[in-house]
């Protein structure tokens, strides 16, 4: 049986059962999240969008899947259905409870949309390499929908050893003279881990906003806007960080250079790096860093990471992921890839032209003209 969500206020009235879904299965992560998603309705669902989220009941009316969808239009009329959050989560999928026959419940979900011509075309991105094959065997072949697809925002991630020393056995010598040097260049230097476990929970809101300024500051020192860039977006993040801190879900660290300097966060710290990490099921999960590029001869970046590798397998977590992005230090730290792609489903090949179109004019064109004014308004700061 398919159960379509519409409304933010009968979403609000969902959320025990896709928590309680989300946690019998296999791809729970924060991005699924209940919050997460509730809070990006809340904060970014414009007017002339619309939420279809799809839920899937069985003969025993219990929830196995949930397909968390909205509606948005392109070119006037046609309309797409895309992933809630598409544009700040690492990892989206369709939410299926383990042992469940996840060709039956895509086959029902897509032929819904199908059937009832929801939408013209059908986009989703960082999605797995399962929910790709699924596509293909029970999506394509059965509703007339063309496929075209690419490897798109993979992850990098390892899995964690038993200690500190297993890990670090993981280099050869040079590896690891190069990132030992570094923590103990820090260390002389009289800067140090500030570690989740210490971040104290009344002064939350006063880290959080020293993480937001070292975020932007990095950035802004490149010339570019940074995550943070206007206040709608660093309030979504605000109310997110703060929910899923107190549900024990995000960790705060920091590096910190131990002298009474303002900017620190309480005024006995000067902050000079820190990370936004998730912490969810065996999975540490480094989101954002940012770090002052004042201080960038001590390579706070790599310690950093050196020092959050260290606090996860101290907790044993079994898997570390610098999630999306290529960077070369995450190789640098033993990562490798997990492919990510991004999918699109249509009848009519126009269509699926029209909306790349559509795409590289909001995501291109208009993504280089706010930058484009986002440093002209920083030379103008800096006269």
């Amino acid at each position: 049986m398919i159960k379509i969500i519409r409304s933010i206020e009968e979403l609000q009235k969902f959320e025990s059962e896709w928590n309680d879904l989300l946690k019998t299965s296999p791809n729970e992560n924060v991005f699924l999240s209940f919050d997460w998603n509730f809070l990006w309705i809340k904060y970014f669902l414009r007017g002339k969008d619309s939420l279809f989220i799809i839920a899937v009941y069985n003969d025993a009316d219990e929830l196995e899947a949930l397909a968390p969808f909205f509606l948005k239009r392109f070119f006037l009329f046609f309309k797409s259905l895309i992933f809630i959050s598409g544009d700040y989560s690492d990892y989206l999928d369709i939410i299926v409870k383990k042992d469940a026959d996840k060709e039956r419940i895509y086959s029902e979900i897509f032929g819904e949309i199908a059937n009832n011509k929801i939408a013209d075309i059908i986009y989703m991105r960082q999605v797995s390499g399962e929910l790709l094959n699924g596509v293909k065997k029970s999506v394509s072949e059965h509703y007339g929908l063309k496929l075209n697809y690419k490897e798109s925002g993979c992850c990098y991630y390892f899995n964690l050893p038993d200690g500190m020393d297993g890990y670090m056995k993981r280099f050869n010598s040079k590896q690891r003279y190069n990132i030992l040097n570094r923590v103990e260049k820090a260390e002389k230097n009289n800067i140090g881990f500030i570690g989740s476990s210490a971040v104290d929970k009344s002064l939350f809101k006063e880290y959080l906003n020293c993480f937001f300024g070292l975020h932007q500051k990095r950035w802004n020192d490149k010339g570019k806007k940074g995550v943070f860039y206007n206040k709608k977006i660093k309030n979504f993040f605000t109310d997110l960080f703060t929910v899923l801190y107190n549900k024990n879900k995000i960790a705060l660290s920091f590096l910190a250079l131990n002298e009474k300097k303002s900017g620190g966060c309480g005024g006995k710290e000067k902050i000079i790096s820190s990370a936004v990490c998730f912490d969810s099921g065996n999975k540490r999960q480094v989101y954002l860093p940012g770090f002052d590029p004042e201080y960038s001869n001590f390579h706070p970046g790599i310690v950093l990471t050196y020092y959050i590798i260290k606090e996860a397998i101290g907790e044993k977590y079994e898997e570390f992921d610098f999630l999306k992005g290529g960077e070369e230090y995450k190789q640098r730290f033993g990562a490798v890839k997990r492919e990510n792609y991004k999918l699109y489903l249509y009848k009519n090949k126009i269509i699926y032209y029209i909306y790349k179109i559509n795409f590289f004019i909001e995501k291109e064109v208009k993504e280089k003209l706010k930058e484009s004014a986002f440093k002209i308004k920083l030379k103008i700061k800096d006269k």
